[in-house]
């Protein structure tokens, strides 16, 4: 599990681009938890379309 502030990070530094394997070395977790709060944050993985 990643903090709020991680994730709010993972997520701009997404939005700017960056690739899964860079976000998780730049916020020092795993690439499968970059993954997992990215599918997270989309809508549709929340139900909502």
């Amino acid at each position: 599990m990643v903090d709020d502030d991680k994730r709010a990070a993972i997520l701009a530094r997404r939005e700017r681009g960056e690739s899964i394997r860079t976000i998780a070395a730049g916020v020092k977790v795993c690439v499968g938890v970059v993954h997992k709060a990215l599918t997270e944050a989309r809508p549709e993985a929340q139900g909502e379309r």
